[in-house]
């Protein structure tokens, strides 16, 4: 039985409505909630802005160590500190993980937004200022690193629950565009400015996503969990328009919420959700999504960018050659990122994560082949066009399915109730393996070489893309609650019925 403060909403949003469920095209959607889309743009820029000082906190090791290294000289950093300068932020991201999902469940998405574009302002002024003192500069790299852990699982279910189903996987793909333009631009900052003024700058992305944020409304979804049903209805209306069929979709959010047990308690509740097939299957996927895309190494080129664009140019490159190289990659990256959200628009997550896994691998074991020649003198010169391309053809591919489609899906394939536990733990794996990756980088080169490194890389990813091959189902263009009943029920329901929104 549904709650009658629910079945009196219910009746209101049917009031205009017709009685059989209507379905609209994408084209009669654009032209009659252009509004909504517009006011959902503006909040995912906010989130978007986030996203650039996540970048900015895995980008802005690739400059600081170089630069550090000449203020301070070897003696005083060591290669130890240059490993932990590099890796802080990633250990960091566990801490963020782990109370992103209960501060989102607790506060609401809007609220943990905004504390953590404050104490991402705060880490990045810390850097800025720490004058050459090594324990604020580890201090403010741990802050920015529990902030991009905090943003992980927040920054995706937030933009999930707010934007329609055929803007969602653009929406979501950004949030990785926003990772790679961060990138690029702490890199771009530190290339030209010392790298406290670099710091200083990064620090303008939190504070523009503090301003946006303050002016938005709280997920509906959120909103619906707590019973505030008339605040979800206004939300709901605000970010996604009053057309029957977004009308709808909001009947069926609130119908599906009213049938959930209110007399259990939040930990009962809990303990009977994660036995569900539609919490376990989901998170055994998403974590190992999550672990494939950081043992392909992509944030390793990131944390250590100019020292291997130098080892990859050979002995004769210069620190500016490196550094345009570096600034090259990373151009690389936000276009290939700027091809994946729109190929998103019209292909689905599956067939982008299988394409972008056989080609990370075979680029990854490719120039692990060649610089293993090289190494054993069967190539006498390395050849930077031949090393380059290879990393190049790396960047474009890994960036356009595995390296940017566990962030779009995390937001996606959880069920309501637990999408804040879920998306946690699957980011707190990233985090895991982000840290172990990074951290352990350095010292592989010294011992098993850079060509070992790439075939260690090139083999995870082979593996990987095997297990996507078998286990990851497709959530394009379907509703939260379509992709919920997959995992409850398996292929054999169809998902597909009349009375289900498809926008």
């Amino acid at each position: 039985m549904m709650d009658d403060s629910v079945v009196a909403e219910l009746e209101k949003i049917q009031k205009n409505g017709s009685e059989q469920p209507v379905l609209f095209d994408k084209d009669d959607y654009y032209k009659t909630e252009r509004s909504p889309f517009k006011r959902q743009a503006l909040i995912c820029l906010g989130v978007f802005m986030l996203n650039l000082a996540a970048g900015s906190t895995a980008g802005i090791a690739a400059v600081l160590i170089p630069q550090l290294t000449n203020d301070l000289g070897r003696n005083k950093f060591t290669t130890e500190l240059e490993s932990w300068v590099a890796a802080i932020s990633c250990l960091a991201l566990f801490f963020g993980n782990l109370m992103s999902g209960y501060l989102m469940e607790r506060f609401g998405r809007r609220i943990s937004l905004l504390f953590v574009s404050l104490f991402f302002l705060l880490g990045w002024c810390i850097i800025g200022f720490a004058n050459n003192i090594l324990h604020l500069v580890l201090f403010g790299r741990f802050i920015t690193g529990i902030c991009q852990g905090w943003l992980g699982p927040l920054g995706p279910v937030y933009v999930g629950e707010i934007t329609t189903p055929i803007y969602r996987g653009f929406f979501l793909a950004s949030l990785s565009l926003g990772i790679a333009v961060g990138v690029f631009l702490s890199h771009l900052f530190g290339t030209f400015l010392h790298w406290s003024y670099a710091c200083q700058l990064c620090g303008l992305f939190p504070l523009t996503a503090g301003i946006i944020l303050f002016f938005a409304p709280e997920s509906p979804a959120w909103l619906a969990s707590i019973n505030r049903i008339d605040d979800c209805i206004s939300s709901f209306q605000w970010f996604r328009g009053a057309s029957p069929a977004m009308k709808l979709e909001l009947e069926k959010m609130l119908a599906e919420q009213s049938r959930r047990d209110k007399s259990k308690s939040k930990f009962e509740t809990l303990k009977e959700n994660i036995k569900k097939p539609e919490f376990w299957k989901p998170l055994c996927i998403m974590v190992t999504f999550f672990a494939i895309t950081q043992l392909s190494g992509v944030n390793v080129i990131c944390a250590y960018s100019t020292d291997m664009m130098k080892k990859l140019m050979g002995k004769r490159a210069k620190d500016s050659h490196a550094y345009a190289a570096m600034l090259s990659i990373d151009v690389l990256r936000c276009v290939s990122l700027i091809i994946a959200c729109i190929l998103l628009r019209r292909s689905g997550r599956r067939p982008m994560s299988l394409f972008s896994g056989v080609f990370t691998s075979l680029s990854l074991l490719g120039l692990a082949i060649y610089l293993y020649l090289v190494e054993k003198n069967i190539i006498h010169h390395i050849s930077p066009f031949i090393s380059l391309s290879l990393i190049a053809f790396y960047i474009v591919v890994s960036n356009m399915g595995i390296s940017l489609l566990p962030w779009n899906m995390v937001g996606e394939v959880f069920a309501a109730e637990t999408k804040g536990i879920g998306s946690g733990i699957s980011v707190m794996m990233t985090s895991i393996s982000f840290f172990a990756t990074v951290k352990t980088a350095p010292a592989m080169f010294e011992s098993i070489g850079h060509h070992g490194t790439y075939m260690f890389y090139g083999l995870s990813t082979t593996f990987g893309t095997l297990f996507l091959y078998f286990c990851l189902p497709e959530t394009k263009d379907k509703t939260l609650l379509q992709i919920e009943e997959y995992f409850r029920y398996g292929k054999k329901r169809n998902t597909t019925e009349k009375d289900v929104i498809d926008i």
